[in-house]
């Protein structure tokens, strides 16, 4: 026989948003929730353990643990906000206020088994929650009535100094099954949907809870949460740190809008984001992340092609506490939080603006003096000066260097991170020069006006033997083929300058089109 029975009640008035199912989320959210229990019970550590082949999962953690009478209230679901906003040890600001994080397991086990103790208690309590005969219920109806929960008491005067909770999930349900038995696919590597079970678990885990940055990140130093006694969270035996991204930083700071107070950082690889969960930025309250990362619909009035490059963190230092809805996963919206996300949504797209033009002025720049398809017909000189200028404007250093003072291969170097132009002086690859019929022509870009002179309309050869090219032609403006013409209207010029009949010209372009253009 049981040592006690009690009651779990719920309030009226939040058994309607357990019934349609806010709470039959991902596994991991639900997992968040018992360890943000844990958190708020000053727990140092919490080690989550999962057995799949025993139908058994244990999220263990040293917190303070509760007495008999303490868990009289861990059972009473309340829809407003509970007692203390700190922590009874450490001060910590809770992350559960309204008591309802405890529900969140109870779709994926048939029963719940609770056992803890509390620090200068000799007793140890173990109590069996019918998780899944709760869930039925509140599936089918709106009136919830009082759920019997029989526990057992030990008693041990040589374990007064023990505090700890211990929460068993026994006969896992269908829903943490399928969590679990997802098989990677191929179709989306880049999504942490398509990832096995455990790995999985550990992103999302690493995402939401109150843990630090790995020791070696740069972010640990810009996004600093301050609190007494930090929590370690192990999974399966590993420590498990936030979620970090490598890249630069282009931003960051503290900022206070509306009266909410926040400290942001904005990151590019200068590539896209992966997994694809990692892009935009996730939002945490008390250290702990709510809901998924939020594009703040920067995109909504403007596309930006290079969007998906950014990712990054808003820490809310105060002014949000209030706004959390109850499943903590989204904000009530009001106007300080609208002004909130306008001053979010204006950095968002001043970095959006940055890593376009950056992206775009340096690639402009390599395909110019690389040459090849979709080149401007223009001196690489001119491209390279236009663009450095736009990245001067944004801040970026120019160097010069002459040829063999550098190992390096390309004219010009971009390097994104220091904000930095190199330009090799005297490379070859800023001289100005295409190659037809195999032999290689120096170029000289111009403009004239042909006065009527159709020949030469586009191209001609001057005394010293170089081309000319009038960059005003209109076939040249063209910047997906203005190149192709080019050298159709050089061919054209060798051959009309070498060939002798007609005939001769027309043999002449027929060999060398094919030549040059082989490629398409």
């Amino acid at each position: 026989m049981p040592d006690f029975v009690k009651q779990l009640t719920v309030d009226k008035r939040i058994v309607p948003l357990l019934s349609k199912s806010a709470y039959q989320r991902s596994f991991a959210y639900a997992v968040r929730e018992m360890v943000s229990n844990a958190y708020d019970a000053d727990a140092t550590t919490v080690h989550i353990t999962i057995d799949l082949k025993d139908d058994e999962i244990v999220i263990e953690d040293n917190g303070n643990g509760m007495t008999v009478e303490e868990f009289d209230h861990y059972l009473r679901i309340a829809g407003q906000k509970r007692g203390r906003r700190e922590s009874p040890k450490f001060g910590r600001k809770r992350i559960g206020q309204f008591g309802v994080g405890f529900l969140a397991v109870f779709p994926f086990c048939e029963t719940l088994e609770i056992t803890s103790t509390a620090e200068n208690s000799d007793q140890l309590f173990t109590a069996k929650v019918p998780a899944s005969k709760f869930f039925r219920e509140t599936s089918k109806t709106e009136e919830v009535g009082e759920l019997d929960i029989p526990g057992y008491i030990s008693q041990d005067k040589n374990k007064r100094s023990d505090h700890y909770t211990r929460l068993r999930l026994r006969g896992l349900t269908d829903n943490a099954k399928r969590y679990f038995d997802s098989k990677p696919t191929k179709a989306d590597r880049n999504s942490v949907l398509s990832w096995k079970g455990l790995e999985k678990l550990k992103w999302e885990l690493q995402e939401d809870l109150p843990i630090s940055f790995p020791t070696n990140s740069k972010l640990g130093k810009l996004l600093p949460y301050s609190e007494p006694y930090a929590m370690e969270v192990y999974l399966q035996g590993e420590k498990i740190y936030r979620n970090d991204w490598e890249g630069d930083i282009l931003d960051h700071g503290e900022i206070t809008a509306s009266g909410i107070r926040f400290r942001y950082a904005i990151i590019t690889a200068w590539k896209p984001v992966k997994p694809h969960q990692m892009r935009a930025l996730k939002i945490r309250v008390n250290n702990v992340g709510v809901g998924p990362r939020d594009n703040f619909d920067v995109e909504r009035t403007r596309r930006y092609s290079r969007f998906h490059w950014l990712t990054g963190e808003i820490q809310v230092l105060g002014g949000l506490d209030d706004a959390l809805t109850l499943s903590r996963d989204s904000f009530v919206v009001s106007s300080e939080y609208e002004e909130f996300r306008e001053k979010i949504v204006s950095l968002l797209r001043k970095q959006a603006d940055y890593i376009e033009l950056v992206d775009v002025a340096a690639k402009d720049m390599t395909k110019q003096v690389r040459g090849g398809k979709q080149t401007r017909v223009a001196s690489k000189r001119d491209i390279v000066e236009k663009n450095i200028k736009k990245l001067v404007e944004k801040g970026f250093t120019v160097k010069t260097a002459e040829v063999g003072t550098l190992l390096l291969s390309e004219p010009v170097k971009v390097d994104k991170g220091k904000k930095e132009v190199i330009v090799i002086e005297g490379h070859p690859g800023l001289e100005d020069s295409i190659t037809v019929s195999g032999r290689k022509k120096k170029v000289v870009y111009t403009s004239w006006d042909p006065k009527g002179d159709v020949r030469f309309s586009a191209c001609r050869i001057n005394d010293v033997g170089q081309i000319e090219v009038n960059t005003q032609y209109p076939l040249f403006k063209s910047k997906r083929y203005g190149e192709v013409f080019l050298k159709v209207h050089i061919l054209a010029l060798l051959a009309a300058d070498e060939c002798l009949s007609a005939k001769q010209m027309h043999e002449f372009l027929v060999q060398n089109l094919l030549k040059e253009f082989q490629e398409f």
